[in-house]
């Protein structure tokens, strides 16, 4: 293996959409299927994804960046399946690096050297690993709540999901065990596949090419301008909360607190 090959892994997980006020599952739901759940560790990751104006990654089932935070911040090159992701790892550098370079130029061939910033993340994870009653960690279970910025149509879209992802090692039934406890706090299967995917609003169209029945697709239309309602409310908020009437109404709570 060169020095400058990727580290392999293999990713499986399920995704989940939640309420934004859903909390996670109390320890003692896991705890009745035989898990221990870890105490919740919280992360800030950013990232910066990557493909051509012809979207040669992602029609290949490629997705690249680069993300800051967290366990993993680093350069990820991932190829889905149809039930797992092959992801190649490089350290975390401010340049791609030349491994990044070389297996993009073996993938896509000279639209290796268009590639570019087409997406912007901001998350907030917040980490939950659980064990078997001998310890042993098989799913690390992530609420992340997502900021999504499109830098090629200037969208914004924000929503909130679970994962549960296999840890290496651990048996495919994990996940089997984690899903009724999920569903029954109120999470439902996501009709996500990748977080790129939803943050470009790419969904719909891939599941048009892949002839898709009617009722899915209107979900995912549904579902990318709840993202987008989403972003918008989020802006708004933030707009009020650092307008001259929004600090004097801050400053009025904070002094109502004090007293």
């Amino acid at each position: 293996m060169s020095e400058n090959a990727g580290r392999q892994s293999l990713e499986i997980e399920r995704k989940y959409e939640v309420a934004a006020d859903l909390p996670l599952p109390p320890d003692s739901a896991f705890a009745e299927t035989g898990l221990t759940a870890a105490s919740p560790i919280t992360y800030e990751l950013s990232a910066v994804y990557f493909d051509t104006s012809d979207a040669d990654l992602a029609r290949r089932g490629l997705a690249l960046r680069v993300r800051h935070g967290g366990s993993d911040a680093g350069w990820h090159l991932k190829e889905r399946g149809a039930s797992e992701v092959q992801e190649l790892f490089w350290p975390l550098d401010d340049a791609m690096p030349d491994g990044v370079r070389a297996e993009l130029r073996a993938r896509i061939g000279g639209a290796a050297d268009a590639v570019a910033p087409i997406a912007e993340l901001s998350t907030e994870r917040t980490v939950v690993v659980l064990a078997d009653a001998a310890g042993a960690e098989l799913v690390e279970l992530a609420d992340d709540r997502v900021e999504a910025f499109d830098r090629v149509t200037g969208v914004a879209r924000a929503w909130r999901e679970w994962e549960a992802e296999l840890l290496p090692g651990a048996p495919r039934a994990a996940l089997d065990l984690v899903e009724p406890v999920l569903r029954a706090a109120g999470a439902e299967p996501s009709l996500s596949v990748a977080k790129i995917a939803r943050a470009t609003g790419r969904l719909v169209d891939a599941a048009r090419r892949s002839g898709a029945e009617p009722e899915r697709i209107a979900a995912l239309e549904a579902l990318d301008a709840s993202d987008r309602a989403a972003a918008d409310a989020a802006s708004a908020e933030g707009a009020a909360a650092e307008s001259p009437a929004g600090s004097a109404a801050a400053e009025r709570r904070t002094e109502g607190d004090a007293q």
